[in-house]
């Protein structure tokens, strides 16, 4: 088992629409706590103030990461300019800061009314629909995002990304190749497409997509997870074993090597080495639902039917609660 990696960019508000890098992780829902912002203003606050000032005071507050107040600002600007594409966008980025996302996508979706060839609020749109978990609505965005300004790798990305989310792989596929086209030396695209090959059953392509991503950085530890998935499924066990130990020389920490260790030592009947590994796994990360289930099947093969049966209940214990929480 092994997951795709992500790498995606966010911007803050300002009236220069900046970018900021947020690394290989996903986008963070944990915002500062605020107060629900009201969304519409009936009446200036203070008289005498025209859209443009109330539009920078939004920007000075943002710069301060003070959104709630920002927020009000925008809004009181397109009150009184209610056409002004820049205004409905960096009011989708302040919503977006204070995890409103049901408000900052309603935001983008003016500015984009107001002008539709903005790209990037196409693309924060994208954002605010993964962050509200909409990932069809999301690759739709990202997808004319893309269409406006095809020089934007992380665009691409993007598309890919969530389009694996979806289990649309072939999907996933063609965006990450589109990415690559743009950044060729971009190893966790072709981790990425190696992991999408290995869900699709295309063995022979993932070992040799996931090779040219240890190419490009051979420190790399999770394209030896899925060498070794592919090698195993294929009929390999060894060449299997192998990959899965070099990624776990290389992260000892990474709990996909220690669990495909443990898989792959059980369909070689090496039932004690299985559950070292798995023990392994489970101390690194003890709510997976799979790693009770193999474990269980090794507690099976030694006849230990008690534990074989705590496991497997562990196992729906926390398949149950992922699945409740995913929908939550």
């Amino acid at each position: 088992m092994t997951r795709a990696k992500e790498w995606r960019r966010f911007r803050i508000g300002d009236d220069t629409a900046r970018t900021r890098q947020r690394g290989h992780e996903p986008f963070s829902v944990a915002r500062s706590e605020h107060d629900r912002i009201p969304t519409t203003v009936s009446k200036a606050t203070v008289p005498n103030r025209s859209a443009a000032d109330h539009h920078q005071a939004a920007i000075d507050l943002a710069a301060q990461r003070r959104f709630a107040e920002a927020v009000r600002e925008y809004l009181e600007s397109a009150r009184l300019e209610p056409n002004v594409s820049q205004t409905f966008y960096n009011l989708g980025i302040a919503y977006g800061e204070l995890g409103q996302w049901k408000a900052a996508i309603e935001a983008y979706k003016r500015a984009i009314q107001l002008d539709p060839k903005d790209w990037q609020a196409h693309c924060n749109l994208g954002v605010d629909y993964v962050n509200s978990r909409q990932y069809a609505k999301a690759v739709q965005a990202f997808k004319r995002a893309a269409e406006l300004n095809p020089r934007e790798m992380t665009l691409f990305v993007s598309i890919g990304y969530n389009c694996g989310r979806l289990k649309r792989y072939s999907e996933a596929i063609v965006a990450y190749s589109q990415a690559l086209e743009l950044k060729p030396d971009f190893a966790i695209g072709w981790y990425n497409i190696a992991l999408y090959n290995l869900h699709l059953h295309h063995y022979r392509e993932a070992i040799l997509v996931a090779e040219k991503a240890l190419a490009i950085d051979p420190d790399y530890c999770e394209p030896y997870v899925v060498v070794g998935m592919a090698r195993r499924e294929s009929g390999d066990p060894d060449g299997a074993l192998t990959a899965f130990r070099r990624a776990a020389e290389i992260n000892p920490n990474l709990m996909e090597a220690h669990a495909n260790l443990g898989e792959t030592y059980l369909k070689c009947n090496k039932v004690d080495a299985a559950l070292r590994q798995l023990q392994w796994a489970l101390q690194l990360h003890s709510e997976e639902p799979w790693l009770y289930r193999t474990l269980a099947l090794a507690h099976w093969r030694q006849r230990k039917l008690i534990a074989a049966v705590c496991d497997g209940l562990k196992a729906t214990y926390f398949y149950l609660r992922g699945w409740f929480n995913d929908r939550s």
